[in-house]
């Protein structure tokens, strides 16, 4: 049998949630039908993921997040330069930026299938207008060399729509989704003392602690959480934050959280490995975004059965149902966030309740052999 040749192209080699997108497919797209390779910009957690499963990875030069013109005509002929040697049979691209010039290097090259996954369009995020649209336009002008666009949320899929992207035959909705059997969560009182000791905290305290796993970006709205925090704190001294994750913005949080003289109540842990495995130590699992696609880190929150907050912002209404299996708050909104943890507070029962929905919603309706299967059809029909 001959196999379908894959090449999974990312714009970074960060381990955020395209990258996990990714990996999870080049584990579970079947041996026998597919042969894979990876490529991204930079050598970071993505690459050592991908290596260390022996599959191949190509670091692409000059590819980044930012625009800069020069590096990224490199990137283009790096991209164009692989296509050709490799010569797969579909190119599927994560990441704004090389969803646009590996879709223009990929028809060059004579790339037979070109998808585009979006997680989260970037014209909706907090920039100026000017630029809000030049993105706009880019995303217009890219989807032309795009056979499919991969919509990771219902949000992403109407917004493709309704800003005229491509033609809605081009937009396909596949969910991210999960295997309960790939996460194995270390035991609550383990996974809390661990995260107490790694702060210098005394770890028989009973602390009330608000968690999450982000990356240290603006898009996250982690900013947010630390403006709440020290109304919280007054109210229940107990309440520490956990704010696990990655990224260029750690030192300007550091700083803000500084300024507020909370180090003794909000602390950054960055680059946890295999930081899902934590999450039972968590009381809630608090998601701040002001820009989301759909969130792998409310997936994986779910599965160890921990109530929510999301911000009602990308693909997070279509996971958390207001009051069923947590809460929903408007985003870039301190007070909202101050209700919503002291709901939880104030109703320990309701925390058990929403937890058990959550982990059951994810099992119902986000699994990972749905997505596997619509992802197969998108590839090959």
């Amino acid at each position: 049998m001959v196999k379908t040749k894959i090449l999974f192209i990312s714009t970074k080699s960060v381990i955020g949630g395209a990258q996990r997108y990714i990996v999870d497919l080049v584990d579970y797209l079947p041996k026998d039908e597919f042969e894979v390779a990876v490529a991204a910009g930079g050598s970071g957690h993505l690459a050592s993921k991908i290596r260390e499963r022996g599959i191949p990875y190509y670091e692409i030069r000059g590819l980044g997040r930012n625009i800069n013109a020069f590096q990224d005509v490199i990137s283009f002929f790096s991209i164009l330069a692989l296509l050709l040697k490799l010569h797969p049979d579909i190119v599927h691209l994560n990441g704004s930026k090389v969803t646009v010039i590996g879709a223009i290097a990929g028809r060059i090259a004579g790339t037979k299938k070109i998808v585009a996954s979006t997680h989260g369009w970037p014209f909706l995020e907090d920039r100026p207008h000017w630029q809000r649209k030049f993105l706009e336009s880019i995303a217009r002008f890219g989807a032309r060399f795009q056979s499919a666009i991969i919509c990771v949320s219902e949000f992403d899929y109407h917004i493709g729509v309704q800003y005229k992207i491509a033609p809605e035959k081009k937009l396909i909705l596949i969910h991210n989704g999960v295997d309960p059997a790939k996460h194995i969560f270390l035991e609550r009182s383990v996974a809390r003392e661990r995260l107490l000791r790694h702060e210098n905290m005394p770890v028989n305290r009973k602390y009330f602690i608000v968690g999450t796993i982000a990356e240290y970006t603006k898009n996250k709205g982690l900013d947010y959480i630390v403006e709440a925090a020290p109304h919280i704190i007054s109210v229940n001294p107990n309440v520490i934050f956990f704010l696990v994750g990655w990224g260029g913005d750690k030192e300007r949080l550091r700083y803000h959280i500084e300024t507020h003289d909370l180090q003794k109540n909000i602390f950054l842990v960055d680059y946890l490995p295999e930081a899902f495995s934590y999450l039972k130590a968590f009381d809630l699992f608090l998601l701040a975004s002001v820009k989301e696609g759909f969130a792998y880190t409310l997936l994986e929150a779910s599965l160890a059965q921990l109530p929510l907050i999301a911000t009602r912002v990308g693909g997070n209404p279509e996971l958390v149902s207001n009051l069923n299996n947590g809460i929903l708050i408007e985003p870039m909104l301190p007070g909202e966030i101050i209700n919503a943890i002291s709901h939880f507070i104030l109703h320990p029962k309701d925390k058990i309740r929403f937890g058990e929905n959550a982990r059951k919603k994810v099992m119902e309706d986000f699994s990972i052999t749905a997505m596997l299967e619509q992802t197969k059809h998108a590839y090959l029909s």
